[in-house]
């Protein structure tokens, strides 16, 4: 067969197959990096939990159903979910772009950004003890009644991530590694939106924090009474008296895990009429759990600062019908504190010692995607389909999938990237690390020389004629 004849072969071949990929714009959403044994999430968020989670109030509040417990595997499959770009319509936003695990798993800009720009009604609320919450109900409004209901919510809201879920379960499946990871959770390979929703729930549920110099006290000392004069400083002393003292912020934020039992009317507004919320002005009350580090706060996150918020409830209570009871006085009116500097400072002091620097930083919640230089399609294995993309992309510039070196533009270098890791999987990335194990299948040379001759002779055509169907097959061959 002639040269020519094979140059033209493997163009048509290769058009054709590839012609049922949709054009995408932007990177690979990449593969997930996990380590071969499993983690252990049932250790961290439920057998080893210290006393004053496992047992007590905290516990009673746990609102993991029996249908849907943690699971290793479970929460290592809603870990991949959770940062996969895939759950969005155009593939360039996760559920981590909008909840961070530096901020607790909250936003640090007042509104998220949707897929398309467009910014969310209310600020993302941090996942820090979600768990804890016994009414199990989620979102601000409250409006979900499960979290496994609330997980599918944004990823089909026209605003936020805009995904049509038959779009979505087509996608994962196409992957090399979800297949496994549902097999692994689940005990089979099916991919529904029921088991989304599970694994998503799971990994959220297993972000309990409980590694701050808060419960370093409640450790040394006793659930009902914690040791804070061996830990705290005495700014931090003062801040706790006045929290559950004259500051009435224990009121509300109820339990080690400082979450309140029920939405209440904090008062921000005199008129709550343009936001009702659960009813009335009232609002899902969040755990106060990593709030030095959220940026922002409120449903509407009109306030950037822990100072901004205690001044606040010092002066700035709105009196309306429906405001909470705990936020009056015995004469009916808004509570005002009238706190000093200091003892402002305190409460903020106080507030900063439920930061959880362990949980921040942990692996067991961190970004698992890395790249897969050559994994073109972004399906976990580098293999003929990711030529295919390649050569669609061929002399274009900007953010595209094919751009293997980063370098703007899709080139022969970029064919260079996807030759010398032909064969390698996202198994090849286990412990995140950035080099690959050694044995990995070599790339055919007769397929290499067959694939860049076709490469090189498109670069000076633009259009390939037709060939016939022996041509094919003898290439393929």
């Amino acid at each position: 067969m002639g040269s020519k004849a094979i140059r033209t072969a493997m163009v048509w071949s290769l058009s054709v197959c590839f012609a049922h990929q949709p054009d995408c714009a932007g990177q690979s959403p990449g593969v997930p990096a996990l380590p071969t044994t499993t983690q252990d999430y049932v250790g961290y968020a439920v057998t080893n939990l210290p006393s004053h989670f496992a047992t007590g109030d905290v516990a009673a509040t746990d609102n993991t159903p029996a249908d849907n417990p943690i699971t290793n595997a479970g929460a290592t499959l809603g870990r991949v979910l959770f940062y996969d770009k895939r759950l969005s319509h155009n593939d360039g936003l996760s559920c981590a772009s909008c909840h961070q695990q530096s901020t607790g798993f909250g936003d640090s800009n007042q509104f998220s950004e949707g897929f398309e720009g467009g910014l969310t009604g209310r600020h993302s609320t941090a996942l820090s003890n979600a768990a804890y919450y016994e009414r199990g109900r989620f979102f601000w409004d409250e409006r979900a009644a499960t979290l496994e209901d609330q997980v599918l919510m944004p990823i089909q809201d026209a605003v936020e991530m805009g995904t049509d879920l038959d779009q979505l379960r087509d996608e994962l499946a196409a992957t090399d590694y979800y297949p496994k990871l549902f097999q692994d959770a689940f005990g089979s390979t099916e991919i529904t939106n029921d088991r989304i929703a599970g694994a998503l729930a799971q990994f959220v549920r297993s972000m309990v924090s409980y590694q701050s110099k808060y419960d370093e006290a409640v450790e040394i000392g006793t659930i009902e009474e914690p040791d804070f004069q061996s830990v705290f400083t005495a700014q931090e002393l003062l801040g706790q008296q006045l929290f559950h003292g004259v500051g009435r912020c224990s009121d509300c934020h109820t339990t080690h895990a400082q979450v309140a039992e029920r939405p209440q009317n904090i008062g921000l507004d005199a008129d709550n009429s343009a936001d009702e919320g659960a009813g009335n002005g009232r609002f899902k009350v969040m755990s106060l759990r990593n709030a030095e580090v959220r940026g922002r706060f409120m449903h509407d996150g009109r306030f950037a600062t822990l100072e901004e918020v205690v001044e606040f409830y010092n002066s700035g209570v709105q009196d309306n019908p429906n405001l909470a009871g705990a936020l009056r006085t015995n004469g009916g009116t808004p509570l005002q504190l009238n706190l000093t500097q200091a003892e402002k400072n305190a409460l903020v002091a106080f507030m900063e010692t439920l930061t959880d620097n362990t949980f921040l930083t942990s692996d067991l919640f961190s970004d698992p995607f890395v790249d897969l230089p050559g994994d073109y399609t972004g399906d976990g294995v580098v293999d003929i389909d990711d030529y295919n993309r390649w050569k669609q992309e061929f002399g274009q510039s900007g953010d595209l999938w094919s751009d293997g070196n980063d370098d703007g533009t899709v080139n022969l270098a970029d064919f260079t990237v996807w030759r010398d890791n032909l064969g390698r999987t996202w198994e090849d990335t286990a412990f995140g690390a950035a080099l690959f194990a050694s044995q990995v299948p070599e790339p055919s040379s007769a397929l290499i020389v067959c694939l860049l001759a076709a490469a090189i002779w498109g670069v000076s055509r633009r259009r390939a004629p037709t060939p016939p169907r022996s041509a094919v097959v003898s290439c393929a061959a």
